[in-house]
């Protein structure tokens, strides 16, 4: 019953079978002990008046005997009762308190039969059965109590009479009464069953939802604070290169000295002090700008049909100055057929130049770097950006694509930058709609490969569309 009570429940919770039969069985625990009072001074009256009735209807010395009993079974009963309602009786002691009161009800019913020597006091025995269905709120005591009380009255019957047709009578009356008392039963328990299981799968519901509401309020909070970071970086970077652009171009004009010489070789030495770090603090600039556009709104794609090809050939003219000056080697071997894909050629040019000045700048001198292209099943395409540089260990490799992570973020690390290449090949990799992984070993090298599909899907497409429309 439990479990069909349970399954009636508007919506199945994620509390466990187990632990809901617990919850129940321990609240029916605490409605039986709540009704042993109400019962134990019902019970009480009824002795009471039968111990007033006794001594009027019935002779000596059988007055005696069942006045006795009653008596003492109004007493039983009555404290029960008193000490139930001051709370002095705990839930475990219920059951055990409850075959009391039954037994009393037992005893005093039995006797009179027995002592009257009349079959026709079975009609109490009925009683019984169907008092104790509508008392119990265990299935199985109530079973030892119909199974004890039925022997008790078949022994007491076969011994007072011998009328077979009145013990018949009378033990399909029993059984009768026992069917109600179980059914009495039955009922009581679906009834307080099913409101205990509505009432702990509401909780755990509401507890749900309030966990639910907590975590979005997180989660909004967190993308608002974001955002206004990101807001605020690509503010910041956009207004930063407005000067750094003068300081570059101001710093050019000197070093290459085209308004006259400078007499002093210290000038000309820090011009181009100057114009080093300008250049690459607006590199470092124009990195936060991309990443926080990226994050922010500019997820347009403008998608053509691209031959990767060439695009590594291109990416890798533009990287092998710096290749040069670090004394590294570039490589790149295309394939008879280089892949060609629908995709936005911009952002597959910037992940490949930011993958390569990666791999070129972890890179020690002599050391090498190639670019790897294929095609993948369903005529996607990747490519490889291999280097034997560095490396990086297994935790780093985790964080590697964490903005302003760096693999060496001490005060005397040995390479500059920000940290945010691999962020935004990240970024621009889901962008493309695809994958991104990373191969390491500290002293071995790395190899990062990207996956891009053949085409950007319908939902993507339909996006870049109307972003095309509003611009």
């Amino acid at each position: 019953m439990r479990a069909k009570a349970i399954a009636m429940a508007p919506e199945k919770t994620n509390i466990p079978d187990d632990e809901m039969s617990d919850i129940v069985e321990q609240e029916l625990n605490d409605l039986f002990l709540e009704s042993l009072t109400p019962i134990s001074f019902c019970m009480a009256s009824l002795f009471t008046f039968f111990t007033a009735l006794h001594l009027l209807m019935l002779p000596m010395p059988m007055k005696m005997e069942m006045v006795t009993l009653s008596t003492i079974g109004a007493g039983i009963c009555g404290l029960v009762g008193w000490q139930n309602y001051h709370g002095k009786i705990d839930a475990a002691d219920a059951y055990p308190l409850g075959f009391v009161l039954i037994g009393i009800g037992l005893i005093i019913t039995a006797a009179h039969m027995w002592l009257t020597n009349e079959l026709d006091q079975s009609t109490n025995f009925a009683m019984i059965f169907m008092a104790v269905g509508l008392f119990f709120l265990s299935r199985w005591r109530l079973a030892f109590a119909f199974a004890f009380t039925f022997a008790v009255w078949m022994y007491i019957a076969f011994q007072i009479s011998d009328v077979e047709d009145e013990l018949f009578h009378f033990a399909i009356l029993n059984i009768q009464a026992m069917v109600v008392g179980g059914l009495a039963q039955h009922l009581r328990l679906s009834t307080h069953e099913r409101l205990i299981s509505l009432r702990n799968e509401s909780a755990h519901r509401e507890k749900t939802l309030s966990e639910a509401l907590f975590k979005a309020r997180l989660y909004a909070a967190a993308e608002k604070a974001n955002k206004a970071k990101s807001e605020f970086l690509a503010n910041m970077s956009h207004e930063l290169r407005t000067p750094l652009n003068a300081i570059i171009g101001f710093s050019e004009m000197m070093a290459r000295e085209m308004f006259g010489p400078q007499e002093n070789k210290k000038y000309a030495e820090y011009t181009n002090i100057i114009l080093e770090t300008a250049q690459h603090l607006l590199s470092l600039v124009n990195d936060i700008l991309d990443l926080s556009r990226i994050q922010m709104s500019d997820k347009t794609l403008l998608t053509e049909m691209v031959d990767l090809g060439k695009i590594c050939e291109n990416s890798l003219s533009i990287v092998r100055e710096r290749a040069q000056r670090g004394n590294v080697s570039l490589s790149f071997h295309p394939p008879e057929n280089p892949p060609v894909i629908e995709t936005d050629p911009r952002r597959v040019k910037q992940i490949l130049i930011n993958l390569l000045t990666n791999a070129v700048k972890f890179t020690p001198p002599k050391g090498h770097v190639e670019i790897v292209l294929g095609h993948t099943p369903g005529r996607g395409a990747f490519f490889k950006i291999c280097d034997d540089g560095i490396g990086m260990s297994e935790d780093e490799v985790q964080m590697a694509t964490s903005a302003f992570w760096q693999a060496q973020s001490g005060d005397d690390r040995a390479y500059e930058g920000t940290g945010l290449g691999l962020a935004i090949v990240s970024e621009l990799t889901k962008l493309l709609q695809g994958s991104l992984s990373i191969e390491s070993h500290v002293g071995k090298g790395t190899i990062v490969s990207v996956k891009l599909p053949a085409k950007i899907s319908p939902a993507q497409e339909d996006t870049q569309v109307q972003a095309n429309k509003v611009a």
